[in-house]
């Protein structure tokens, strides 16, 4: 499986064969129900619909993430919004008005937003990781309002950039590392300018790939025309 966050893993399962337009609806709708803020028309309480929330959207998640063949490296690849999710709780929660400076109710809230964002990132990687970009443009291009735009070719270009993003940050913080002399200890202002110099880079590399794909995309549907 490939090491990149959002990058297109090559397997022959379930997932993989569901077109990818209709993936992507189900990625926008679950997006919106889980951060929708809605009650049925019932007696719950806002606390049984978020808990009846949590339940279904981990069932739906878990159910993908069989089907998908993701095996654990799913998890190991959103380490990071595990590790943003908990510092986030912790900065929503503090009080220094409450015992252990730690606000229980906002602790709470905190760890909600911090769930939603992770249980919608998990269910995005496992979806564009069974679909490529082709497969997107081409679907786009069969809605009947889209096909004679170029939105299907902006909206898979901007989709792809997900897994170049971090792929070509990987690459400049590497080649950065190798720059630096062994044994050397930088100062803070050199560190700053050392991230401000790696993020140009990135842009740069970034604005470079985003033209090498637009022309692709551009032959590509001159031929098919």
């Amino acid at each position: 499986m490939s090491k990149t966050l959002f990058s297109y893993n090559n397997k022959k399962t379930i997932l993989h064969k569901i077109p990818a337009l209709l993936k992507l609806v189900f990625t926008c709708v679950f997006c919106f129900f889980v951060f929708g803020n809605f009650l049925p028309n019932s007696s719950f309480s806002a606390e049984k619909v978020q808990s009846i929330k949590i339940l279904i959207s981990s069932c739906f998640a878990i159910v993908l993430w069989i089907i998908s063949k993701s095996g654990f490296q799913a998890f190991i690849k959103l380490k990071l919004v595990l590790i943003l999710g908990l510092a986030f709780t912790i900065f929503k929660g503090f009080s220094l008005k409450s015992p252990y400076f730690m606000d229980i109710q906002l602790a709470k809230e905190g760890l909600l937003y911090s769930y939603n964002f992770f249980i919608t990132t998990f269910v995005a990687l496992l979806l564009f990781e069974t679909t490529t970009m082709l497969e997107i443009q081409n679907d786009l291009q069969k809605i009947p309002l889209l096909n004679k735009t170029y939105l299907p070719m902006v909206l898979a270009i901007t989709i792809s950039f997900f897994p170049e993003i971090f792929s070509t940050w990987e690459e400049v913080h590497l080649a950065a590392k190798a720059r630096k002399k062994p044994n050397t200890k930088l100062s803070l202002k050199q560190k700053v300018k050392n991230l401000i110099t790696q993020f140009s880079s990135l842009l740069s590399v970034m604005l470079q790939k985003a033209e090498i794909k637009r022309k692709a995309l551009l032959s590509r549907q001159k031929a098919i025309s």
